[in-house]
């Protein structure tokens, strides 16, 4: 992972930025923190809107927590203990959630595999009987953009 200034300084130019220094949650906030590393020559940018009621109050939807996450990569060896059909019954539907392209983008290990995606595979698995742990090929610890 690059540094935390140049990955948010390269970010802030695309991200959805906020800048409400008055929302009780900003201290905590990787859209406000973004929001410090805009390039001060850019003159337009997008943002929550920092009369945003909800932002205010500090239940706003866009939050996201400046803490970076740790998160498995890549299911090479997903399936390696598995009976052929369990695997082929979680296998297609986990390819049912999202699609093909981009079960295989987690697959291989190209997307760390976030939270919420993280917490279907797991549904899924128990769903389909295995209780064993999830073998992931490797983690990182990155933010959730």
């Amino acid at each position: 992972m690059k540094d935390k200034e140049t990955l948010f300084r390269e970010k802030a130019a695309t991200y959805l930025c906020c800048y409400n220094n008055h929302c009780p949650r900003h201290a905590q906030c990787l859209r406000w923190e973004v929001g410090t590393f805009t390039d001060p020559n850019q003159h337009i940018t997008t943002c929550i809107s920092p009369h945003y009621a909800k932002s205010l109050d500090g239940s706003c939807e866009h939050f996201r927590d400046n803490r970076p996450q740790r998160m498995p990569v890549g299911m090479k060896h997903f399936y390696h203990d598995m009976p052929n059909s369990i695997e082929r019954a979680i296998k297609n539907t986990l390819i049912s959630h999202s699609c093909r392209a981009t079960y295989y983008k987690y697959h291989r290990g190209d997307h760390p595999i976030v939270p919420k995606v993280l917490a279907d595979i797991q549904s899924v698995c128990q769903q389909f009987g295995w209780t064993q742990p999830l073998k992931f090929d490797t983690e990182t610890e990155d933010y959730l953009w």
